[in-house]
């Protein structure tokens, strides 16, 4: 749960944020951590006055009321947010699968060796595997998680409107040598933007950058991942 406050005209965040397996973002005093809220006052009362904002709409419930006075509407914001931040952990589940099948998915496209990484491997896992055919029997004898989450997942609310498959269990069963666990626990968070309807957010995985490097989303109102890309 956040606090927002606006002062010398800006909005400030306090307390924490939590995206699923990406991890708990954090600002432990107003504008001291990760989280900024990248909105001018100007821009909330200008679309406001719009019949309908691109930007602001999803918000106008809790705004429309505030008047033009910053911190009535620093209580909205925070209103707002918290409410996304509560729906993100109603559905923790599928917003977890939607960050899996974009990271697999990549992984999957490149062949990329993840098995190379000591930390991303189960010990004795590997056992049994011809160590210079490593790439052919991991990835080549498995089904492409694009030719069954794509549809789920690209461009897909994940608010629990639609029913998703399980992306992590099958995820498991495909790749059982690899450290799930481990990667949520490694995980480092960079930032968290707050801007109107979307909320975009950076993160790393703790294993030297190498499964997961300044990874980066953006939700809109409805948990949808909008522009995944993982450096």
């Amino acid at each position: 749960m956040i606090e927002i406050k606006y002062e010398d005209g800006k909005f400030h965040a306090k307390g924490t944020f939590s995206i699923g397996i990406a991890g708990v973002y954090e600002n432990k005093d107003f504008d001291e951590g990760n989280i900024t809220i990248d909105i001018e006052l100007d821009d909330v009362l200008d679309a406001l006055q719009e019949e309908k904002s691109f930007e602001f709409e999803p918000l106008r419930s809790y705004l429309k009321d505030k008047g033009e006075d910053g911190a009535a509407i620093a209580k909205g914001l925070a209103d707002y947010y918290n409410q996304k931040e509560t729906e993100i952990k109603e559905n923790v589940k599928q917003i977890n699968d939607c960050i899996l099948y974009h990271m697999f998915d990549d992984l999957e496209a490149c062949g990329y060796p993840f098995w190379e990484i000591e930390e991303a491997i189960l010990p004795g896992s590997l056992d049994g595997y011809d160590m210079d055919n490593l790439e052919t029997q991991i990835y080549d004898t498995q089904e492409s998680i694009s030719s069954w989450g794509f549809k789920a997942f690209y461009k897909q609310p994940n608010n629990g409107t639609l029913e998703k498959p399980d992306i992590e269990g099958r995820l498991r069963q495909q790749y059982p040598m690899f450290n799930f666990d481990g990667l949520y626990a490694s995980m480092e968070q960079d930032c968290l933007y707050l801007t109107g309807r979307f909320m975009s957010f950076q993160f790393s995985d703790g294993w030297g950058e190498q499964l997961l490097c300044a990874a980066y989303d953006e939700f809109d109102e409805n948990l949808t991942s909008t522009d995944w890309h993982n450096h």
